[in-house]
C-alpha cells in the first residue's frame, strides 16, 4: 500500500500526511480551508484544495483508486459522515474515520467506516495508564478492553524466567516480544527459559485489567 488519501488536513490530518509522506507514502490530502491546504503544501506529497464532500471531486481526484483513505475531519460531524460514505461509494478498499462521539462512531460503521478512530480518547487513556503505571512505556489500544503495552521489568521480575514469571496463567498477558537491553534488537515470541535483565523491554498483550493488576502486584513487592 502506497497510495493513501487523507480528508482533513487539520493537526491530525497534517501530521498523519507528513509522517507517512516521509516514509515514502504518496499522500494526497484534501481540505477545503485555503490556509490549511497551504500549510500541508511542504510536508505532504500533494495538498489539494477541495470539497470532499462532493462526489464528483473525489472521483476527479482519482481518489476511488486508493487502497487507503483517513477521514481526519475534526469539527463538522455532517462532512465526515459524507465523506466517509462517498469514499466507500467510489470503491476505496479501506476507509478510516475519526468519530466525534458514540453516536458518530454508529452512523460511521453503518455506512461502512473500516476503522473508527478516537484520537483524543486514546491518547487520554494511554496518558492515564502511563501515570498510573510508571513501569510502563507505550500502550496502543488493541481490541475493546485490551492493549498493547511496553512493560519496562519491576525489580522483582528481574533475574526471572518467563516460565517464573507465568504472566500467560497469572494474569492471561502473553509476552509477544522483549527489546534486548543491551543491543536494541526485538526478541519475537521469546522462549520460556529467557532470563529477564533489568535494561530489557516487554511487549505485552492482554486485558487492560490485567495490567492494573500487575501493576498493582509489582508496587506491593
Amino acid at each position: 500500500m502506497r497510495h493513501i488519501a487523507i480528508i482533513g488536513l487539520g493537526n491530525l490530518g497534517f501530521y498523519l500526511g507528513q509522517e507517512l509522506t516521509s516514509k515514502g507514502f504518496d499522500v494526497l490530502g484534501i481540505d477545503k480551508e485555503k490556509d490549511v491546504v497551504q500549510r500541508a503544501k511542504t510536508d505532504i506529497a500533494q495538498a489539494v484544495l477541495a470539497d470532499a464532500t462532493d462526489k464528483d471531486t473525489l472521483l476527479a481526484l482519482g481518489i476511488g483508486a486508493t487502497e487507503l483513505a483517513v477521514v481526519t475531519i475534526g469539527t463538522n460531524m455532517l462532512a465526515s459522515i459524507l465523506a466517509t460514505f462517498h469514499l466507500k461509494e467510489i470503491g476505496v478498499k479501506e476507509v478510516y474515520a475519526k468519530a466525534l462521539s458514540s453516536e458518530h462512531e454508529r452512523i460511521l460503521r453503518r455506512i461502512g467506516a473500516d476503522r473508527i478512530l478516537f484520537p483524543e480518547k486514546d491518547l487520554a487513556l494511554s496518558l492515564a495508564r502511563r501515570i498510573a503505571n510508571p513501569n510502563m512505556l507505550e500502550y496502543l489500544p488493541f481490541i475493546e478492553d485490551h492493549g498493547i503495552f511496553e512493560l519496562g521489568p519491576p525489580e522483582s521480575f528481574v533475574g526471572k524466567t518467563l516460565r517464573d514469571l507465568d504472566l500467560i496463567n497469572r494474569y492471561g498477558i502473553q509476552v509477544i516480544a522483549i527489546r534486548d537491553g543491551r543491543s536494541g534488537n526485538l526478541i519475537f515470541i521469546p522462549k520460556a527459559d529467557f532470563v529477564i535483565r533489568e535494561a530489557d523491554v516487554l511487549i505485552l498483550l492482554g486485558p487492560n485489567t490485567a495490567l492494573d493488576q500487575l501493576s498493582k502486584e509489582s508496587d506491593e513487592s
